[in-house]
């Protein structure tokens, strides 16, 4: 069982892979449409679909990016399936997705038919045996048939209304918690905390999964919090290492610059390398910063005026981005301050002296170190 949730996660995070791409140009090319047409005074495009001029212009080039982000569920559908059974399943996953995006089965629908769909497609590339003229029929006719049809009916008739029932809760849900004050301060810190856990691992794949699960359905704030939770630490070990140079090695000075850029553009994993030189107590620390950070953010009042935009510049996309800007610089500084928890001075650096001070003892000589 453990090898299975093993190879699964792999499975999910080659989707993720190919997903993220595509989501995250959809999202700035809206995200860029929509702030030119801000500083124009026009907050909806959607009056100049018909027509001509610049305004037309700007609204089809918004729906490429609306375009973009209508592929999440049919891309992580079929290259999850894809992951699991190479190209002979990519035909099953693909259309999975797009089922579970008409049922409105979301992201969780994208993942059971993904999933399922690889398996399938396994389960008949090893039973399905036909020998002879016939045998060539298998990957272009009779595999296809079988995976198409069986995915197809899964999500089609046993589980598109149920999960779609499902979805269309958990979307009403989060938009009540979104309107209560108390509410969308404990979601901040749920999101934020998952996205600190394993730095873009499964816990923070999957919140960043849910948040743009609720992006497609028009549900922007839990974006905000996500995006501000991933800049936190990056950005806290990078601070930490200009504003404390003296407790980290070179290795990890080089590391901190690297960070400050991922912790800027949204790259959550630049903080890895300093996770894992404690990560008992790190994880604790990035936990405690990003769900402190996306919480100060909702405290102070941010909310959406146009479809968020990632990295500590998504402050642009978002009502009171100082909130945005506070919440993350908040969340750094807890990062950088836990950083005192842990020596980041590699061990190497004194090897040398304990090396020829124990030649010079089995020598048996006694000579006088000097040291620059």
């Amino acid at each position: 069982m453990r090898k299975w949730f093993g190879e699964a996660k792999t499975h999910l995070m080659t989707g993720i892979s190919y997903l993220l791409p595509v989501i995250i140009a959809g999202s700035l090319v809206v995200a860029i449409c929509k702030i030119i047409a801000l500083s124009m005074g026009i907050t909806d495009l959607d009056p100049y679909k018909d027509g001509s001029g610049f305004l037309h212009i700007l609204y089809l080039v918004q729906n490429v990016g609306w375009s973009g982000i209508g592929l999440l569920t049919i891309v992580l559908s079929g290259y999850i399936a894809y992951s699991i059974a190479d190209k002979p399943a990519l035909a099953a996953g693909l259309i999975g997705g797009v089922l579970a995006q008409q049922t409105n089965a979301g992201f969780l629908g994208a993942l059971i038919s993904g999933f399922f769909a690889g398996y399938i497609t396994l389960w008949v590339k090893n039973k399905v045996k036909i020998t002879g003229p016939a045998a060539g029929s298998v990957p272009l006719i009779i595999l296809p048939l079988i995976t198409v049809g069986l995915t197809g009916f899964l999500m089609a008739v046993v589980l598109g209304g149920p999960l779609g029932a499902l979805n269309d809760y958990l979307i009403t849900w989060v938009q009540n918690m979104s309107q209560s004050g108390t509410n969308t301060v404990l979601l901040a810190i749920i999101l934020g905390a998952m996205i600190g856990f394993d730095l873009g691992g499964p816990v923070n794949k999957a919140a960043w999964m849910a948040g743009n699960a609720l992006f497609l359905s028009g549900v922007y704030l839990p974006n905000v919090f996500i995006n501000i939770a991933i800049c936190i630490p990056p950005l806290g070990y990078g601070l930490a290492t200009l504003l404390m140079k003296k407790r980290f090695s070179k290795t990890y000075q080089e590391a901190g610059k690297g960070a400050v850029i991922m912790g800027v553009i949204g790259i959550t994993e630049g903080a890895i390398p300093f996770t894992l030189r404690n990560p008992a107590k790190m994880i604790l620390v990035n936990m405690v910063a990003c769900a402190s950070g996306a919480a100060l953010t909702a405290l102070l009042g941010a909310h959406i005026i146009m479809p968020p935009i990632g990295g500590l510049y998504g402050a642009i996309s978002v009502g009171t981005p100082l909130a945005y800007l506070a919440g993350g610089i908040f969340g750094a500084l807890i990062v950088a301050g836990g950083t005192m928890l842990v020596n980041f001075r590699d061990e190497e650096e004194k090897q040398p002296a304990e090396t020829k001070e124990a030649s010079v003892k089995k020598n048996g000589e006694e000579i006088e170190l000097v040291f620059d």
